[in-house]
């Protein structure tokens, strides 16, 4: 049986005669996307800004609760959020069908494997959304949502038990497939009323948090600097926190005590000091900066559900101006990333000596 092969672009055959081949090499190629393609160079990080969005619009619908808001800004942002992932996920599904050795290769990178899981709490965020138009619509998002998560989070923690990563490649993005998931799942159930399952998932990425936290800030003090390309995911280190503080206040059902007055505190802290690192070590903006995204917007929303529960001391004066903080830094992002893909400079670089086809 003939076969087909592949060389520098150009399909053969095997078995067929020297002139058959070069009348084959005068006929018309079809040149398939190749991992030096555009659509290989889309990265699972750009899932950071769905996460965004939509962590974003339930933000804006909280507000509306407490401030009287115009619902319709709420709506439009749900509504932006799930255009945004349906674009995301179509990109990345093109990507995992035209440029499959990108993707395996994206998956065997320490760093960048952190961020498929993502899609997942994505659709978990979408599903918190979407519950005040339709419970069966949410539940079957979050049903879909977790299921991704939590076996992505699985594979990718016996994937680290099997083969440990050196500490150089230990970033913040590790919180994102375990931690993060379990917390996501668990305001979500808390937003269905299943609060006793959505305690078990707090737990869950409550005591997986703290289990990274120590091992990256041994790794931040006496580690050597990170590359500048996996500088923005820092960014990151916003969200255990902030998504956790939310998570709690969503399960405990708390107008304010002590726990999540501390958690409120040290997340405030790291926007404190990310404010003074980030514009200092990033060189160039990134659409990675999106990671700092979910925790802003996480905060707020936590100080919102605080105020309107009775919290009138601290969430009463915390609510407005974290609001309006994490209203700025989702402009300024959704600016930058504008203006990155009109220039067409969002993509991350080609390797050296490849160019996107």
């Amino acid at each position: 049986m003939n076969e087909l092969l592949e060389s520098d672009g150009v399909l053969q055959v095997s078995g067929v005669p020297t002139e058959g081949m070069a009348a084959l090499e005068r006929q018309p190629v079809l040149h398939l996307p190749t991992e030096r393609s555009l659509i290989a160079r889309f990265p699972a990080a750009f899932f950071a800004i769905g996460v965004g969005t939509s962590s974003f619009a339930v933000m804006w619908q909280v507000a509306c609760q407490l401030w009287a808001a115009p619902k319709g800004i709420a709506v439009a942002m749900v509504i932006l959020a799930i255009c945004v992932w349906v674009a995301l996920l179509i990109l990345y599904a093109f990507k995992l069908w035209l440029a499959p050795l990108a993707v395996r290769a994206e998956l065997a990178d320490p760093v960048q494997n952190c961020f498929p899981g993502l899609a997942g709490v994505g659709v978990m965020l979408t599903a918190v959304s979407v519950l005040p138009f339709s419970a069966t619509a949410a539940t079957i998002l979050l049903g879909m949502g977790g299921v991704f998560a939590v076996g992505f989070g699985f594979w990718h923690s016996q994937m680290i038990w099997k083969a440990a990563i050196a500490l150089s490649d230990a970033t913040p993005a590790l919180y994102l497939p375990v931690a993060a998931a379990s917390f996501v799942l668990s305001i979500g159930l808390s937003a269905l009323g299943r609060s006793e399952w959505a305690q078990l998932a707090l737990g869950a990425g409550l005591f997986s948090w703290l289990t990274i936290d120590s091992v990256l800030f041994y790794r931040l003090y006496f580690g050597e600097p990170l590359r500048n390309q996996i500088r923005p995911t820092l960014g990151v280190q916003l969200a255990p926190p902030a998504v956790c503080s939310l998570a709690y206040v969503n399960a405990s059902g708390t107008s304010g005590d002590v726990f999540v007055h501390c958690l409120i505190g040290y997340a405030m802290l790291q926007a404190v000091v990310l404010g003074g690192v980030l514009p200092r070590i990033v060189r160039r903006f990134s659409a990675g900066l999106w990671s700092v995204s979910f925790g802003a917007t996480a905060l707020a929303t936590t100080v919102e559900k605080l105020a309107i529960r009775g919290d009138t001391g601290l969430a009463g004066v915390l609510a407005l101006p974290i609001f309006a903080a994490a209203n700025l830094l989702i402009i300024w992002l959704a600016a930058k990333t504008i203006i990155l893909a009109a220039t067409g400079s969002l993509l991350p670089a080609a390797p050296e000596g490849k160019e996107g086809q």
